[in-house]
């Protein structure tokens, strides 16, 4: 007999041996909870929302589309136009590495603001990984890698460094980071929350890998693909592989993640696509298949699908190599590009007003990406203010008569038998946020190069005043670029500043592009971008000038001078200064302390303006409403902290007491249990002996134990006394 059937027995029979039965069960089971702890409760399943983010890059916008009505939901502006996207979702997060730029902007999808920006080096050499609720910010020019808060993308704990140059970097599905340098040498590393660093788990030297090897993720372990040095390794994934293939020299694009048993990568320059089936290596001459630039693969139901650059298609192959299905076309836009999400496959074309949809029998459908009429959103925007509701009537607050206008004192009828009332009615206008409307992105902004050497180029940015409800106090204008340092920035509040952009460790000053954004700022809000990119032209070499023959000849007498006539004007005062410091600025640096620690240390490098500003200033808890009084120039300060995400900002107010402006605001998340919001795998550490933590679910259980005991023995000496 089952144990339920035995409970079901015992509980149907009635009486207080079933009563002292199920108060002893629950008493165990409360106790097993309470030692268990809270596990069960922080436990959280990845759900899908059915929607796909898909990036376009001609407009540097992401898009949101639903599969099922084929059309977009939301657009969001991330970047300038002609922008080199990519996208990674996890846990209510939006992640975009804008490549062009090396600018990572996390959204959060329940607001759809962005929530943080970090800078990496442009280019190829960047790569942003997100697992378990953590993001890893790759460098594989530096060998070195960063964790990043999910929120805020400011650095948490130690980065790890390779000592050299990175080949590649991968996360599998069970959040282990995969690295192999330049030298072969493969490792694997975990993220310890306790120590706030990455753990070495494996090291490997594999014979034969170099600068051009890839990693391909599994759901445990990577296969390594080193056609440099012939060489393809499987580790980690308890089906370990080593196998040997012909060599090649020329650049290796592998599938973003893959089954164990197929493993595709394609040669551009070879017009060839490698399948690692099994221990074999196979080479597929897609050339001959009208795909002769092949694109980075992905393996869809046990199909390979590769995308043809140039050519407005992707193929399909079979695990032997062969076509598993017919070409899927695309049209118009840029070359196609494969997304998964929500277990369906995406080819996306950047540009393009569709894509499609592979289902999983292999049979597509046109979705509609770009939508005119949708409205774009900025992801930079204020969140609108939350209105409390009107609070509920008091009863036992006394109610007054209404007025009678033909009675000339004013008190309605004085006979207190007859009077009549009305109900009390509560305001519906709500209390002032403070906030303001944020201005809007400033129109007509142009970039026309001012002035140039060999170390700098100097660009004057114009632009239209930016409408807003309330003064406009200031803009800030921001360029980025593939040129040293990757972003310069200047602060006005008129409506054109000059850029400095150095020349000097890079060819941008030869050839480049440069990424223009401007913000209007009220006293309180920071406003909406205007954008524009700019072109820098190679340097003009003027050619020499022609000879100049000399002649003599006698110059006539020089006229006599005219009459001098001497004013004496008195010159106009110098403006005065400004009495608040530019709205907006980055005067936090950085915030400090563990996710369990109440109390941060806020680390300030404040700007020429704020540093000298003749008011008073404050760092500010813009969330639980703290502050903490501080000197306009100092570069350290405490605040504390509630439970989830905390908004700092530091606060200049000004001298007469008239007007204030916040910096740019800073993100930082307080757990009391030490778990990021949305991480399944995280185990809330317990608390220490002594504490409360579980001394209310213990003290439950016991007392259900008690009450079992004591039914127990009313029980038994019922039965003596029968």
């Amino acid at each position: 007999m089952s144990w339920w059937h035995r409970i079901r027995r015992i509980i149907s029979g009635g009486g207080r041996e079933s009563a002292s039965f199920v108060a002893a069960l629950l008493g165990v089971l409360v106790l097993a909870g309470a030692a268990l702890g809270q596990g069960i409760s922080r436990t959280s399943v990845a759900v899908s929302d059915g929607l796909t983010w898909l990036g376009d890059d001609q407009r540097g916008e992401v898009v949101q589309v639903n599969p099922v009505s084929g059309k977009p939901q939301t657009r969001l502006q991330i970047s300038g136009p002609d922008s080199q996207l990519e996208i990674a979702q996890e846990d209510g997060r939006l992640i975009v590495l804008n490549r062009r730029t090396g600018e990572i902007t996390v959204i959060d999808l329940a607001t759809l603001l962005a929530s943080g920006r970090r800078q990496a080096p442009p280019g190829a050499t960047s790569k942003v990984l997100v697992a378990n609720g953590l993001v890893f910010v790759v460098d594989r020019a530096s060998g070195t890698v960063h964790t990043a808060d999910p929120l805020t993308l400011a650095d948490i704990g130690q980065p790890w460094q390779a000592g050299q140059p990175l080949a590649d970097a991968v996360v599998d599905e069970r959040g282990v980071l995969w690295l192999v340098d330049h030298g072969g040498t493969l490792r694997s590393l975990d993220w310890s929350d306790d120590q706030e660093k990455f753990e070495e788990r494996s090291q490997r030297q594999v014979t034969g890998a170099g600068p051009r090897t890839v990693l391909v993720p599994h759901d445990q372990g990577v296969t390594l693909i080193g056609l440099d040095g012939g060489v393809v390794v499987r580790d980690g994934t308890g089906e370990d592989v080593d196998s040997l293939t012909d060599r090649s020299d020329a650049e290796v694009i592998a599938a973003q993640t893959s089954p164990l048993g197929l493993v595709p990568a394609s040669l551009p320059s070879s017009s060839v696509v490698v399948l690692v089936v099994g221990r074999e290596v196979l080479r597929v001459d897609v050339g001959a298949m009208g795909c002769p630039n092949p694109g980075r693969p992905a393996v869809f139901r046990d199909k390979v699908y590769v995308p043809c650059k140039g050519s407005g298609k992707v193929i399909v192959l079979d695990r032997g190599g062969n076509r598993g299905g017919d070409d899927v076309r695309t049209s118009g836009g840029a070359d196609p590009e494969l997304v998964f999400d929500d277990g369906r496959l995406f080819v996306n074309v950047p540009g393009s007003s569709t894509g499609v949809l592979i289902d999983p029998d292999g049979a597509t459908r046109t979705l509609t990406i770009r939508s005119p009429e949708l409205p774009v959103k900025d992801p930079d925007r204020s969140p609108p203010p939350s209105v409390p509701p009107p609070p509920p009537p008091n009863p036992n607050e006394p109610v007054k008569p209404p007025r009678n206008p033909g009675n000339g004192n004013g008190n309605g009828n004085n006979n207190p038998t007859t009077e009549t009332s009305s109900p009390p009615t509560t305001s519906s206008v709500p209390p002032s946020t403070g906030g303001g409307a944020a201005p809007g992105a400033p129109a007509g902004v142009s970039v026309r190069e001012k002035s140039r050497s060999s170390s700098a180029l100097v660009v004057t940015v114009s632009w239209n005043a930016a409408t807003s409800s309330e003064p406009v106090v200031g803009y800030t204008v921001s360029g980025s670029g593939s040129f040293s340092g990757g972003s310069v920035s200047a602060q006005t509040a008129g409506t054109s500043a000059d850029l400095t952009v150095p020349c000097t460790g890079s060819t941008f000053c030869s050839g480049g592009r440069l990424d223009v954004t401007v913000r209007g700022s009220t006293a309180t809000t920071a406003g909406a971008a205007g954008m524009a990119a700019f072109t820098v032209s190679a340097p003009n070499n003027p050619p020499p000038p022609p000879p100049v023959t000399t002649t003599t000849t006698t110059p006539p007498p020089p006229p006599p001078p005219p009459p001098v006539t001497t004013t004496t004007t008195t010159p106009p005062p110098p403006p005065p200064p400004p009495s608040l410091p530019t709205a907006g600025a980055a005067v936090i640096t950085g915030i400090s302390g563990g996710r369990q620690l109440p109390r941060r240390t806020v680390s300030m490098a404040p700007p020429a303006d704020w540093a000298s500003h003749n008011g008073r200033c404050e760092v500010v808890n813009r969330t639980q409403g703290y502050s903490v009084g501080i000197a306009c120039n100092a570069t350290t300060a405490q605040i504390d902290v509630e439970e989830g995400s905390n908004s700092i900002v530091v606060r200049a107010y000004a001298a007469s007491g008239a007007g204030q402006v916040d910096s740019a605001a800073r993100s930082v998340v307080y757990t009391s249990d030490g778990c990021l919001p949305n991480k399944p795998t995280c185990i809330p550490q317990r608390i220490a002996e002594g504490g409360t933590g579980t001394a209310p679910m213990g003290a439950g259980g016991l007392g259900l134990l008690a009450v079992a005991f004591l039914l127990r023995i009313g029980v038994r000496r019922g039965d003596e006394e029968k």
